[in-house]
């Protein structure tokens, strides 16, 4: 019984076997290539012709460049012999062209094609230049690259030359360069006097665009500063100008426009002051009010990093004299005033008026701060503030300092 089951497991397997399918031979045409010229001109026709013993044959051509690869068939309009046209992108583009002739997928022959930068139509220049802006002197300079390229925008063959012409004010320079690797440069050089530099590249009868470069003035020298003033009496309402001399750079160039000038002030107790001005024609200027007491100002301007002016001195008069002060309401109301300046007159409204207060044992209790109005300043003191008793008051204005005892009493 079993042996009958292996028997007929052997059968099955038999007749559903497949027999093996002898392998066809592929027969290869003879072939030969019929174009002889190898160098082409970039954007030229390309075609190659190859003599074929099967013109029936099935024959592709496959080339291989910068662009990638691709595979063409023939020209059936030729049938005397294998004719390929070459794509125009691929004619266009400059270098090695690798092609292979392919039958079945199987190469029959191999060469390549040296296509040249058409140099005999117009050549295009395309120029770089930059930075757009440098500084006077003899260490900056801005690069120009130039890339001519043919119509096709392949790079033009080494050494070829490349004519470089640069303008500042009167004055213009021409030099002549080579190619090498494609590109030619030329550092075009600052100069000590600030301006315009206008530069243009030409190849093979094309000019470029003109391009510009600014040269800015170099770093500041150190300068002079005035101040000036209508009065030199310490109102707090006048104003009070600070200027300097026209300040240029080491070649004699006038500094840019909106150069930034510190004035840093310092009075006779040590306290600073800073304003700020900036530079228009070569002159920066600056103001800030008089003090409201008697100072002696020392005043020095800075370019920050670059440059420092001289020191100068103003002194300021004491324009109020003396005020009085008047107690009212059970002490509680302070009329402090009127204040009047150098002639007389009623000092402007906001000069400040501090009133420390303490207690009959000198104890500092708080600081109460006010300003005039009309040439008189005046408080009132709360008795939830200060209950009733005896405080010493000491009242700074004007940098005058008086000193009270009072009791305050009363709701």
């Amino acid at each position: 019984m079993k042996l009958g089951l292996i028997l007929a497991l052997f059968i099955c397997i038999g007749c559903t076997s497949k027999k093996e399918q002898p392998s066809k031979n592929v027969q290869n045409p003879k072939v030969s290539l019929q174009t002889t010229q190898t160098n082409f001109i970039a954007g030229s026709p390309i075609n190659l012709k190859f003599k074929t013993s099967n013109n029936n044959a099935p024959l592709k051509l496959l080339l291989k460049n910068a662009f990638g690869s691709v595979i063409i068939k023939k020209d059936t309009t030729n049938t005397a012999l294998a004719s390929f046209n070459i794509p125009k992108n691929y004619c266009r583009l400059a270098g090695n062209l690798h092609w292979k002739l392919l039958h079945q997928n199987i190469p029959l022959l191999k060469g390549k094609l040296y296509i040249e930068t058409n140099t005999k139509n117009k050549t295009h220049v395309e120029t770089y230049f930059g930075p757009r802006s440098i500084t006077a002197g003899y260490n900056d300079y801005s690069m120009l690259t130039v890339v001519p390229t043919d119509i096709y925008d392949n790079p033009v063959d080494d050494s070829t030359q490349v004519t470089v012409k640069y303008q500042f004010q009167k004055n213009i320079n021409e030099t002549s360069l080579n190619t090498n690797n494609f590109i030619a440069w030329y550092n075009v050089r600052s100069t000590t006097k600030a301006g315009r530099i206008l530069v243009t590249s030409e190849s093979n009868g094309t000019t470029s665009k003109e391009l510009t470069t600014i040269v800015f003035p170099s770093n500041a020298e150190d300068f002079k500063i005035t101040a000036s003033s209508a009065h030199n009496y310490a109102d707090g309402n006048q104003i009070i100008t600070f200027k300097s001399n026209i300040i240029k750079d080491k070649y004699g160039n006038t500094v840019s426009d909106g150069t930034l000038v510190n004035f840093i002030i310092k009075d006779e107790k040590g306290a600073y002051l800073n304003t700020v001005g900036t530079t228009i024609s070569g002159i920066a200027e600056t103001r800030t009010l008089h003090p409201d007491y008697a100072a002696k100002w020392t005043i020095k301007a800075f370019i920050t990093g670059a440059a420092e002016s001289n020191t100068i001195n103003f002194n300021f008069e004491a324009a109020i004299k003396d005020y009085p002060i008047q107690f009212y309401e059970n002490n509680r109301k302070l009329v402090i005033g009127p204040f009047k300046s150098f002639m007389k007159q009623l000092v402007p409204d906001g000069i400040l008026v501090k009133i420390d207060i303490y207690d009959k044992k000198g104890n500092f209790i708080e600081t109460k701060n006010t300003t005039t109005k009309n040439g008189v300043s005046s408080i009132y003191l709360e008795t939830h503030y200060l209950p009733n008793d005896t405080y010493n008051f000491k009242i700074k204005a004007a940098g005058i300092t008086k000193e009270y005892t009072k009791d305050l009493y009363g709701n």
